[in-house]
């Protein structure tokens, strides 16, 4: 290949690649299903096959009777997110429980949008899990769980109050 031609490949390489990058990894904002997560970023996938939830919680969350709703908001931008979502998503795929809804936020990088979520629920941290019961908040994991995420519910679900270590 001669230089003219190996410049051109090059460039073209240096302009395509990014935005070919940056189409599959947009910041995602607002609410959000787990397939446009999973869709966003290939992370989410790769995790969520290499976890192994700890099976008595696992358990425990197929076998609960209560309604709850998890409200889960992530940051497709967000470490932690990528990190420790997965996780909560595997162990409610194996749980099936239908009595335990999820509702996933996006949130943007200043943690300013979506505001009405934000606001409302005091959202400082991303990834925060909030464990609502109607409308009330018996729970949240913020950050980081203290042991395995799905443990941490289980205890948020037994308690009915997130125990501080």
């Amino acid at each position: 290949m001669n230089s003219a031609r190996w410049f051109v490949f090059v460039v073209m390489f240096c302009l395509i690649w990014p935005s070919a990058l940056k189409a599959q990894q947009q910041d995602l904002t607002g609410p959000v299903t787990k397939e446009e997560i999973l869709a966003n970023d290939r992370i989410y996938d790769i995790y969520i096959d290499r976890y192994k939830p700890d099976s008595e919680s696992t358990e425990y969350l197929s076998a609960h009777q209560d309604s709850v709703q998890l409200m889960v908001f992530v940051g497709s931008w967000c470490r932690e997110s990528k990190k420790y979502i997965p996780g909560l998503m595997k162990t409610l795929e194996l749980a099936k429980n239908a009595n335990i809804g999820v509702q996933y936020i996006a949130v943007d990088r200043q943690k300013k949008f979506p505001e009405e979520f934000l606001n409302k629920f005091d959202i400082k941290y991303i990834p925060t899990v909030l464990v609502l019961k109607g409308t009330t908040e018996v729970g949240r994991i913020e950050e980081k769980p203290h042991r395995l995420i799905e443990t941490d519910l289980v205890q948020i679900l037994d308690t009915g109050n997130e125990k501080k270590e």
